[in-house]
């Protein structure tokens, strides 16, 4: 199977379901999941023309790395530069768009937010912008002591398929899949909450257009911090769909084909907007 290097050396799992003409569609899954869970929506949006590519995050997956655990937030962006590197030269000029879940949405904002990266349009979905599960208050008092003292120091995330997904389907095959895991480190944790601070605080600094969808009932990521990324956001095109009921994996939820085909008309209405000069990426959005 067809691996990425980043720069810093690691190996990373890639998928990628080729398609013909309309542009890429660069994915980023989210905290304890893998690629492998977005094949569905990939091969839906592939059979529409775009072509779609993901890894396994380092510590995900397939990919090398201890489960839960980074030694920096920065080692996340380096694996999103290798992704989007690969996809921007596959992509031969077509239009490149970038998606992130939940982490991988705050993955793929602080990407974009720290290297004005050419993309021609940002889609987060419930991204992880504010914890919505109730956290001991120990963990958000000692976090940036253990991250230092006992960076390795692990506890259960509290994940589980019923918050995922309100479709039994799904959300039985999450509690199932011998690749996701549910447990974070001191240094995980610590290393997340600094990146949800600067993601929000550099909000204004995005220029890109920018899709947002959330599930109103999400219990994982606040929707509310959604809203106030879309509100602060300094892009002059920017929309944000709540999907009242739907819970945090809003593209693999009950009545899912809502947000699949809100995501299709927009990636093809910013692709016609590039053809005719709408909008062009020549500064990233910084």
């Amino acid at each position: 199977m067809a691996t990425l290097r980043t720069a810093d050396g690691t190996e990373l799992q890639l998928s990628v379901w080729p398609a013909a003409g309309r542009g890429w569609v660069a994915v980023v899954h989210g905290y304890g999941e893998h690629s492998g869970r977005y094949e569905a929506l990939a091969r839906w949006l592939s059979a529409r023309g775009w072509s779609v590519a993901s890894c396994d995050l380092r510590g995900h997956g397939r990919s090398p790395g201890r489960r839960g655990h980074v030694r920096s937030f920065d080692d996340y962006l380096h694996d999103v530069a290798a992704l989007y590197a690969f996809v921007a030269h596959q992509a031969g000029g077509q239009p490149v768009f970038l998606l992130g879940h939940s982490l991988g949405g705050l993955i793929a904002l602080r990407y974009v937010q720290e290297t004005g990266a050419e993309l021609a349009g940002l889609v987060l979905s419930a991204p992880f912008l504010e914890l919505a599960l109730p956290t001991p208050r120990w963990k958000l008092i000692l976090a940036p002591a253990l991250s230092q003292l006992w960076p390795t120091f692990s506890t259960p995330s509290g994940l589980r398929g019923e918050l995922a997904s309100r479709d039994p389907e799904v959300a039985a095959a999450y509690d199932r899949d011998p690749l996701v895991f549910r447990r974070a480190t001191a240094r995980w944790f610590a290393a997340v909450l600094k990146a949800q601070r600067e993601a929000l605080a550099q909000a204004p600094k995005l220029g890109l257009p920018l899709l947002v969808l959330h599930g109103e009932a999400d219990a994982v990521a606040s929707p509310h911090a959604s809203r106030q990324l879309v509100a602060q956001a300094g892009s002059a095109d920017k929309t944000l769909h709540v999907y009242g009921g739907f819970r945090h994996e809003v593209l693999n939820e009950l009545g899912k084909e809502r947000a699949w085909e809100d995501l299709a008309s927009w990636l093809a209405a910013h692709r016609a907007g590039l053809n005719q000069g709408a909008w062009a990426p020549a500064d990233g959005g910084s």
